[in-house]
């Protein structure tokens, strides 16, 4: 199916997806793309909505809209490893929300607040820093990953 424009119908049922992990998208002309199964909404030609079994918002969208909450911060040492597609660990985590539950979803950036990577947590915030070891998040979206390499070229 080719790319086309979707419905304001579709656009709001967007919207209150991205509402309910945190993100308010605003209102822009949104296109969509379907490939079996997997639905990617594109504004000005850039992926920033993913939706397979779960809606992950791109690093793109992050990157340019933000987001108010969910957000966990990574040192400097951790981020060429998240771009290479790494689960986060407790130990390169800097600061977190404290609303983070086990199964987050949570959008990770680096010092400069920039977003690296999208991933779940497996733990909630006061298990990850009062015990600042193992596996803290596993990245579900980094840079390079199937999402952009299937939509983005």
């Amino acid at each position: 199916m080719a790319r086309h424009f979707v419905s304001k119908k579709e656009a709001k049922s967007l919207k209150e997806s991205l509402m309910e992990i945190g993100i308010i998208f605003p209102d822009l002309p949104v296109e969509i793309d379907e490939r079996k199964g997997e639905k990617c909404y594109f504004v000005d030609g850039k992926p920033f909505v993913y939706v397979g079994r779960n809606v992950i918002p791109t690093l793109f969208l992050l990157n340019e809209i933000g987001s108010d909450s969910m957000n966990v911060t990574v040192d400097d040492g951790a981020v060429p490893h998240i771009i290479n597609g790494a689960n986060v660990f407790a130990q390169g985590i800097i600061e977190m929300d404290q609303k983070i539950k086990e199964k987050s979803m949570v959008f990770i950036r680096n010092r400069k607040n920039q977003y690296v990577g999208v991933g779940m947590s497996t733990r909630s915030y006061d298990d990850i820093m009062t015990n600042r070891k193992g596996e803290a998040i596993i990245l579900v979206h980094f840079p390079g990953d199937k999402i952009m390499k299937t939509f983005y070229s």
